[in-house]
């Protein structure tokens, strides 16, 4: 797995200054590139176990014994994600809708900060 990196004053600014467009399309990149290592450790504890790797995800999760709840939670996020990717934002559990708002206040709130600090350090 990655480790995260020091965001640099360049990246930092780029997102400031990047559209919404631009950052939904980051945001994007960066689910799948996590879906992508999910898979492969999926794969790879199901090889250790001898077991299929050619059932939907949530059939692979129980049959790793994974807890139901967080099953039940996969599967809703993977909903939404489909949903939004549809255009059906409209058709979101309301407990969703309220955790993206959250998520995208927090967001702003970050880049908001971040502005302020690159403001202040340009005077």
């Amino acid at each position: 797995m990655n480790m995260p990196t020091k965001p640099t004053r360049e990246s930092i600014e780029a997102e400031l200054n990047a559209s919404e467009g631009e950052r939904f399309s980051r945001e994007a990149k960066d689910i799948l590139r996590g879906i992508d290592e999910l898979e492969a450790r999926l794969q790879e504890t199901e090889q250790e176990r001898g077991l299929p790797s050619a059932k939907p995800i949530l059939e692979r999760l129980a049959n790793l014994e994974m807890d139901p709840n967080g099953i039940d939670r996969v599967g809703e996020l993977i909903d939404a994600l489909f949903n939004i990717a549809e255009g059906k934002q409209d058709e979101l559990p309301e407990h969703i809708r309220q955790e993206l708002a959250e998520t995208a206040d927090a967001e702003i709130s970050a880049l908001d900060q971040l502005q302020d600090v690159l403001d202040a350090q340009r005077r």
